[in-house]
């Protein structure tokens, strides 16, 4: 959990909780047993096992300001009223202007991708398809497939120009994952040649200088 994952962090901790059958250590149902009674030891142990799964699953800078909280409930809701909050239309806002001023900036692309997955999940989570007919809701969907389409090749440094126009004339239109797919392709062909031709040139110089 680093701030901006919330709906990829929240989700994740759920499997994990949830598949060593601790759910209710963050539901609060049902209600844990009273402190004179015989299970509450067993209950207060579990309970410091799944905080720690929640304090050691955030970055390092997030941690001090959830450890004091006694129970792992109080972080799981104090982490979600942070960071999660369906009617904040500020960090809705927020999050759709990250995506659209992200670049790949001389990065890895797998990087850049990864960067926008993050926040497009985030939005995802926030901002559920609002369509309640079931082609409304395809057409919904592949609206919003084609638009991070285009986000993602905008991102892209200029040296993949090439490849973007390649992927603007697929057809049918890819997704965002076949997208990437083509992109990453063509930008480790342009890797595998500069680095032979940087091996090229230098065997070179070497002839030269005997």
């Amino acid at each position: 959990m680093d701030g901006i994952n919330y709906a990829f962090w929240c989700q994740a901790v759920e499997m994990n909780v949830k598949g060593r059958e601790r759910m209710k250590h963050l539901t609060g149902i049902p209600q844990p047993p009273d402190i004179t009674e015989p299970l509450y030891q067993k209950w207060l142990v579990d309970d410091v096992i799944v905080k720690g799964w929640l304090i050691n699953s955030l970055e390092p800078r997030l941690r001090g300001s959830y450890i004091r909280y006694p129970t792992a409930r109080g972080v799981w809701e104090a982490i979600a009223t942070t960071f999660y909050d369906g009617c904040d239309e500020a960090q809705i806002f927020s999050l759709n202007r990250q995506v659209s001023h992200l670049k790949q900036g001389g990065r890895a692309i797998e990087e850049y991708y990864d960067d926008l997955q993050k926040l497009w999940q985030e939005i995802d989570f926030r901002c559920p398809n609002p369509m309640v007919c079931v082609n409304d809701i395809e057409a919904f969907n592949t609206y919003i497939r084609k638009n991070r389409v285009y986000a993602f090749l905008d991102g892209l440094d200029d040296r993949l120009d090439h490849v973007r126009a390649e992927v603007l004339k697929l057809n049918p239109f890819p997704t965002i994952e076949q997208a990437y797919g083509h992109v990453r392709r063509e930008n480790i062909r342009q890797e595998v040649m500069i680095k032979g031709d940087g091996g090229y040139q230098n065997s070179m110089a070497m002839e030269l200088d005997m």
